[in-house]
């Protein structure tokens, strides 16, 4: 009996920790996508100077939130979205508005799939 009840309190702390997982990697996800949305805003109307503070920032955030990612996602991943994100502050130093913009999409579609790949479903079941 006492090995039953060990047993489905681990089951409880795997699903409890599953959900907090998925809702803190959807959370600084949109976090992070909303920084995008504001930095592609500001590439749009041709204020780089803000747009470039805005990635410094959103950049020091993904730093802060990659350590905590670490720990639930593949980390090819991870290097990705990094990848993307030093490529959208090198463009947006020259002013390039088309590859800025690309960037950012970039980034914004590696976070969407790595959210969607953490979830649970029967494709990442099986």
């Amino acid at each position: 009996m006492k090995q039953v009840v060990v047993m489905i309190i681990c089951i409880v702390i795997v699903v409890v920790s599953g959900v907090c997982e998925i809702k803190y990697l959807s959370k600084s996800s949109l976090y992070l996508m909303s920084d995008m949305e504001y930095i592609q805003n500001a590439i749009n109307n041709n204020n780089y100077d803000l747009a470039i503070s805005q990635s410094e920032t959103t950049y020091n955030s993904w730093s802060d939130i990659k350590k905590v990612w670490n720990i639930f996602v593949n980390h090819e991943e991870i290097d990705d979205i990094e990848t993307a994100m030093i490529d959208l502050k090198e463009h947006l130093k020259f002013e390039n508005k088309e590859e800025s913009l690309v960037a950012i999409e970039k980034i914004k579609s590696d976070l969407e799939h790595t959210v969607k790949r953490q979830k649970l479903s029967i494709d990442n079941i099986l």
